[in-house]
């Protein structure tokens, strides 16, 4: 490790334990403030930041953790319990988002990675503002997490999609890699099915993979090793390996309904450290002085406004569900702050070449816009 690393590794180890605290007096999301904290050590760092291969690993684990998080606080039991109507309701205002993604990119010639920054809806932002505002066990916010739920799922799958067909194009690989994938994914669903039959008949086996004590952490190695063959499978399929981790996520939250202690103990492992750096590292990666040129401000405002208008137009169902008009005012802004998958696409948008730095510096932008004014003004409708 050369000199100049160790400092970093030294800054980046601080910064990860102090902007916590710092974010929660200036009332920001934490991963708001560690990309705004990356943003600035970057300035000091910037000519060495692609040889820095041990924060540089540090953040991807921690991109990979973090994505593996997401698929597993998906709650599938909540979503078996809601009405046929309800679903297809939330189904529906989800399509709306979807179709007026398309269509505002398509009509107005914009980049078609628009097309994912507008529709994408992830719950990893969502999920702690509604814990700290006190409504987390609402009918309403557990609503919005089905919503939500449902939404990552179907963005990650445009995701993946939008990548393999920028690599391939329509040619005759693509339609090979996606027999793979629907392989790959047809083996997991089998696989999950004996599983669920196994765990049946086997109870106290099944329930060493998701109890507390346990000297050789059974759990966290499983989930780890599912993390990570997944992730491996994902790569070897064509797909980026997060979206592997995610489905990995996914499968174990469907197998495992009690998984509270497990997905608190990964959290503590992911959120303590990992994720974080990560952040960070997003930060780092930027150029805080082209963040703040004129062109760039202005397209971050804008996609931030349309992502939240789309919304505007998907909350529309909703007024046939039983919400309030304060609740069906509050949605667009719930789901307009999808800030980890933001981050994903500029970032991997920008690792396989689709966009530029300065476009991806553009979504990052609009990424903690929407992190910073959306979640607060969220909280005030809800309290009025």
């Amino acid at each position: 490790m050369s000199k100049e690393e160790s400092i970093l590794l030294l800054v980046v180890s601080v910064g990860a334990f102090v902007i916590p605290f710092v974010s929660k007096r200036l009332m920001l999301p934490s991963a708001v403030g560690e990309i705004i904290f990356g943003l600035f050590i970057g300035i000091f760092f910037k000519e060495a930041t692609e040889s820095l291969t041990v924060i540089h690993f540090l953040g991807s684990l921690g991109f990979l953790i973090l994505m593996y998080l997401a698929g597993l606080e998906i709650n599938f039991e909540r979503i078996k319990i809601t009405s046929k109507k309800d679903l297809i309701i939330y189904i529906l205002s989800i399509f709306i988002i979807i179709a007026l993604s398309f269509f505002v990119v398509l009509y107005t010639d914009q980049p078609l990675i628009n097309i994912l920054v507008y529709l994408t809806i992830a719950i990893g932002l969502l999920y702690p503002v509604l814990k700290d505002s006190g409504l987390l066990h609402t009918e309403f916010a557990q609503s919005i997490l089905i919503v939500g739920s449902i939404g990552e799922i179907i963005s990650l799958i445009f995701i993946s999609a939008f990548f393999m067909y920028f690599e391939y194009g329509l040619s005759e690989k693509t339609f090979i890699h996606l027999f793979e994938i629907y392989l790959f994914f047809f083996t997991a669903y089998l696989i999950l099915k004996a599983f669920q039959l196994y765990s049946w008949w086997n109870p106290k086996k099944v329930f060493k993979f998701i109890k507390a004590e346990d000297p050789t952490e059974t759990d966290v190695r499983a989930n780890f090793a599912n993390m990570f063959v997944f992730a491996a499978l994902a790569s070897l399929l064509g797909l980026e390996y997060i979206i592997g981790a995610f489905f990995g996520g996914m499968l174990f939250a469907m197998i495992f309904k009690k998984r509270e202690e497990i997905q608190e103990k990964i959290s503590s492992f992911g959120y303590g450290f990992l994720i974080p750096v990560f952040f960070i590292e997003v930060g780092l990666r930027f150029d805080i002085f082209e963040l703040l040129k004129k062109e760039i401000i202005l397209g971050a405002v804008m996609i931030s406004l349309t992502i939240l208008i789309i919304r505007v137009f998907g909350a529309i169902p909703l007024f046939f569900s039983g919400f309030s008009f304060k609740e069906v005012f509050a949605f667009p802004f719930a789901l307009s702050m999808p800030l980890t998958l933001l981050v994903a696409i500029s970032t991997l948008g920008l690792e396989t070449g689709v966009i530029k730095e300065d476009y991806a510096s553009m979504i990052i932008l609009s990424a903690l816009i929407s992190g910073i004014f959306y979640p607060w003004l969220f909280k005030l409708i809800m309290r009025i």
